[in-house]
């Protein structure tokens, strides 16, 4: 499946800043027209002979939002969808097409004197009779075709049909020459439940994984056909950031006891305990030598802008603090050495206002007016992390050198923050 050819029609990209009003992210297809929504600092360019494979790595972050969370910025980042996008299996059974063609059962069925094809291997097998001199094979065995495998066949091909109608564009595809049959809800059950026993009965590991592919696919269509219009993406692309940064970055899983929580205790209740909501930090890295690294993940617009208006407020970097004092106090059961404090953001590495080329460039740090800034969680390092090269990264098992760069350059900077800070920093900043 070639990805070279970089002209697709009716093609719109549109960049987004992420302020209210222009924060969706993902496809909106209507008629022909084909618009992409893409985060500002995702780069991304309409003549890239690797365009194909920039929409494709983008869209599949758009599921890390649709994935079982509990936690409430969840709720501010759903996806929109006309039915469920089903983009791996549409990517699979458009391949798979390209490559096999159309849905063959290879696993025959075989029956004893009924009409159909004669398998003499088989039937041979069978015990014979000798009469007269002659051998007679009383059970004819046949290789038959059943409706079911006919029923599979359809709908093989409208799944086809509808994954290049979805993303055919991708790759110059048009379905007007697979014809199907009309589908509506009682088809789509009638769909789902036959794909559901092939499924039970096969052990033909391909064919289970087409089946697998095509029940995806079913299970999400919108069985009306009335939409005229398309949508997948995301109402924000912040949550799906954070995500990324702790798939990359990340080692504890259970952050529960690195949460601050307060608590009220009111007179109405005797002034009994009543636990208060969690702060819950972005991602956590635990090092063997007793490091830790506090990671908060900010899809601000500085990568982009280099506006100094568009870095973290005060809130957070106080929010930072208070996790670095918590866990100070709090976490037992680590044999902590120094904990560190760091903001990630979205850049593009290759816009000239950077004058980078780096994957992880640092840019300087923020401090409070409130510590004397002398331990290491009180210096909150910035850094800004290539967009582009997150989403690639993220897909990937290993992180091991995305990870190791990342906390020597935040140690590294820490020592000379606080070098800064010791030659009279505070000093100037008062008399400023």
């Amino acid at each position: 499946m070639s990805l070279n050819n970089c002209i697709i029609n009716h093609f719109h990209p549109h960049p987004v800043t992420g302020k209210t009003e222009d924060s969706f992210v993902g496809l909106r297809i209507k008629g022909n027209d084909i618009h992409f929504f893409y985060p500002e600092s995702y780069r991304f360019d309409i003549e890239s002979d690797t365009i194909r494979n920039d929409v494709i790595d983008l869209l599949r972050t758009i599921a890390i939002a649709k994935t079982a969370s509990f936690e409430p910025s969840k709720a501010n980042n759903t996806t929109k969808v006309q039915g469920e996008f089903a983009l791996v299996s549409y990517l699979w059974i458009i391949k798979d097409f390209l490559c096999n063609g159309f849905y063959v059962n290879r696993e025959k069925s075989y029956k004893v004197n009924q009409a159909g094809r004669v398998d003499w291997k088989r039937t041979m097998q069978t015990q014979a009779i000798v009469s007269n001199g002659n051998i007679i094979y009383p059970n004819i065995i046949v290789s038959t075709k059943s409706t079911v495998d006919n029923l599979l066949v359809d709908i093989h091909k409208y799944c086809v049909k509808k994954s290049i109608d979805f993303i055919g564009w991708l790759f110059n595809l048009n379905s007007s020459f697979i014809e199907t049959k009309p589908f509506n809800e009682s088809i789509k059950k009638l769909y789902i439940k036959t794909i559901k026993q092939e499924l039970d009965k096969t052990f033909d590991d391909d064919k289970r994984i087409r089946l697998k592919h095509i029940l995806n696919i079913v299970k999400g269509l919108d069985a009306s056909e009335n939409n005229d219009e398309f949508v997948y993406g995301v109402d924000s692309y912040y949550y799906i950031f954070e995500r990324m940064i702790d798939s990359i970055f990340g080692n504890v899983k259970n952050m529960r006891d690195f949460n601050p929580t307060a608590k009220w205790q009111l007179l109405r209740n005797n002034y009994k305990e009543t636990k208060s909501s969690d702060l819950r930090p972005d991602t956590i890295i635990v090092k063997e030598d007793g490091n830790v690294f506090i990671l908060d993940a900010k899809f601000y617009r500085f990568g982009y802008t280099g506006n100094e208006k568009d870095l973290p407020e005060t809130t957070s970097i106080q929010k930072q603090i208070t996790y670095g004092d918590f866990i100070k106090r709090n976490v037992t059961n680590i044999d902590i050495k120094v904990i560190y404090n760091a903001f990630l953001l979205p850049y593009d590495k290759e816009r000239e206002s950077f004058h980078s080329n780096e994957n992880i460039q640092y840019i300087g740090f923020a401090k409070s007016t409130w510590k004397d800034n002398k331990i290491g969680h009180e210096i909150i390092h910035t850094f800004l992390i290539d967009l582009k090269h997150v989403v690639k990264a993220w897909s990937r098992l290993n992180h091991y050198e995305d990870v190791e760069y990342l906390v020597n350059e935040i140690i590294m900077q820490n020592f000379n923050a606080q070098s800064i800070l010791g030659n009279g920093d505070l000093e100037i900043e008062k008399k400023d």
